[in-house]
């Protein structure tokens, strides 16, 4: 998803560019702005999206560790040993 919109914003950057260089002459730069807005706007959503995702990822593995540490679930260990006791 942020590869596509890093890829749609760098084609509206593009045509803001192009826009901007056809509008050099006549003073009209509306549709320049308005694509050059677009760029940044999803520029700054794929960056958001990819640091969301970084986060996201860190955060993945130390919950696991986090709740193997309580002691939620026995160890095949602790199960073997507990049964042993029992008879």
């Amino acid at each position: 998803m942020r590869i596509f919109l890093f890829l749609c914003s760098a084609l509206s950057l593009l045509l803001a560019a192009h826009r901007f260089s056809l509008a050099e002459h006549t003073g009209q730069h509306k549709g320049g702005i308005f694509f050059l807005l677009i760029g940044i706007q999803l520029l700054i959503a794929a960056a958001l999206i990819h640091s969301h995702r970084e986060e996201h990822i860190t955060k993945s593995p130390t919950s696991k560790d986090e709740g193997d540490s309580d002691g939620a679930r026995p160890s095949a260990g602790n199960a073997l040993g507990e049964q042993e006791k029992k008879p």
